[in-house]
């Protein structure tokens, strides 16, 4: 047995409407949907943007670099401007690099230990600041790029230091002991560096790692101020700084090699701060 569907008029009516309120209902869906998309691609797209801002900006060369190209005829030129031109930029700091600033620069402590000739001593230099390292010229390089090799030749007019020390020892054949506060000046300083660096790779960036500096020194004038805690007020107390300002060059001489490590140390440490921060493909050009 067959049932037959009669639409009537007021069926049809109803079917109408129904019809109409789920077409309706799925275009006010399917309108939904294509709004939540377009708000999706927005935010998609304004990633991007972002994105691509900050790749942009991390391609910028900072303003304190000069880049160089290896296959510049002039690439010992090039370097050497290029440290030159750092130091208006080092005086105050590299905040972006972790450099401190290099006028005033403040040393937590440097060690020395010197085992041969008239002066064999041990000291301990600590809260040192040191006055008129920023106002370096570089007046040579020699660079072989491809081993890593760079070779400075560096002057300074005049560098200032103070702060605390602790020397045990003998200077001459006398015994030594002596700890407080010093006071130095040296003037018309001549310096040679050699550093010895290899490419590393963090990241997919290639970066210039400083493995090793030899540094050595000279200077014309130099004179030595302390106060001595220890023979404070006393005959030795006096006699010693007496000693120190009258035999300063010759002090010089004798504690340069363990002077020159001291430094190279503390060299290292700054110049691989830069250097390990910055990728060779900014300040060296292919």
């Amino acid at each position: 047995m067959q049932c037959k569907i009669r639409y009537t008029t007021d069926t049809l009516k109803i079917y109408r409407l129904f019809s109409g309120a789920l077409l309706e209902r799925n275009l006010k869906k399917s309108r939904r949907k294509l709004a939540l998309k377009m708000v999706a691609m927005h935010h998609i797209l304004v990633f991007v943007a972002v994105v691509i801002a900050q790749v942009h900006g991390e391609q910028q060369t900072p303003e304190y670099i000069l880049p160089c190209s290896r296959s510049d005829p002039e690439l010992n030129s090039c370097i050497r401007n290029s440290f030159n031109h750092l130091r208006t930029y080092v005086v105050n700091g590299l905040k972006d690099l972790d450099v401190p600033p290099l006028d005033p620069l403040n040393i937590k402590e440097m060690a020395m230990e010197n085992n041969a000739g008239a002066v064999q001593v041990k000291a301990l230099f600590t809260d040192i600041l040191v006055k008129g390292g920023s106002n370096y010229t570089i007046k040579d390089v020699r660079a072989d790029i491809n081993k890593y090799r760079i070779d400075v030749s560096v002057t300074i007019p005049r560098v200032e230091t103070r702060g605390k020390y602790e020397i045990i020892g003998r200077v001459l054949l006398l015994p030594v002991q002596s700890s407080g506060e010093f006071w130095t000046e040296f003037l018309n300083i001549s310096a040679i560096g050699k550093l010895y660096g290899r490419e590393v790779e963090r990241d997919g960036e290639k970066y210039m790692n400083i493995d090793k500096i030899f540094l050595d020194f000279n200077m014309k004038n130099a004179r030595f101020k302390v106060k001595d805690n220890i023979n404070n007020g006393n005959v030795l107390g006096e006699a010693i700084n007496q000693f120190l300002n009258s035999n300063a060059h010759e002090l010089v001489q004798e504690m340069r090699p363990a002077a020159s490590q001291s430094i190279a140390k503390l060299a290292k440490q700054l110049i691989n701060s830069a250097f390990n921060r910055i990728p060779l493909r900014v300040w060296l050009l292919d």
